[in-house]
């Protein structure tokens, strides 16, 4: 039975996903915002409230998405699944080695990553190591990554993650690529962690402020 909803919720998510997203204006990185990282070889990073508009952008891409092994995690994997990405289960608490070593046997075939470095339970907006270890591992830059939205649902989860209004608009920013030495101390893993943390903040705020000013 419980199979079988997870079926249900996938299908049904991915098509949802697939309606919402074909009423909304999605600017997906305009010209003169990093356009060179856009379809790099890296490991996306994206905050856990922000997966709705990359999961329709992204689709049919193959890129290998780590999702946690906890329960909910089971209905975004049958989701994005059928969005065509790639499903890789486990987090930096559970399952975290094992998700980590396929993570670089799929990078080494040639597929970029995507991660949510402040998932699967939080906090919101704080990175957690796991994601400088595993861009360490794999040699894969990290692309922060964010979307801003011009009107959307709230929804009340630890992440308060976004669900855009029909008809709204996305704008969708890459940033620099970070690129994390194989040879790093902890002390410099930490130093990593916070620029990147740091830099995902500031973006956040950055597309905010531009998705507003388009609608004025």
């Amino acid at each position: 039975m419980k199979k079988l909803k997870f079926l249900i919720i996938g299908i049904f998510g991915s098509w949802l996903i697939r309606l919402l997203a074909f009423t909304i204006r999605i600017n997906d990185n305009p010209k003169g915002f990093n356009e060179k990282t856009k379809n790099l070889h890296a490991i996306y990073a994206f905050w856990h409230c922000m997966l709705l508009i990359p999961a329709y952008v992204g689709k049919g891409s193959n890129i290998q998405v780590l999702i946690s092994q906890h329960s909910d995690g089971e209905y975004i994997a049958q989701v994005i699944q059928r969005l065509g990405f790639g499903v890789i289960r486990g987090s930096t608490t559970r399952g975290g080695m094992r998700a980590v070593k396929a993570m670089v046997n799929k990078a080494k075939s040639g597929c970029s990553l995507a991660i949510t470095p402040d998932g699967p339970r939080g906090p919101r907006f704080i990175v957690q190591s796991g994601s400088i270890y595993l861009s360490k591992k794999t040699q894969l830059p990290i692309i922060p990554t964010v979307v801003g939205l011009s009107s959307y649902w709230e929804l009340p989860s630890w992440d308060k993650f976004r669900i855009p209004k029909p008809f709204s608009r996305a704008l969708m920013l890459y940033g620099e690529s970070i690129h994390i030495p194989s040879n790093i101390s902890e002390e410099e893993m930490e130093q990593y962690r916070f620029l990147l943390e740091k830099t995902m903040k500031e973006m956040a705020e950055k597309v905010d402020n531009l998705v507003r000013q388009k609608d004025r």
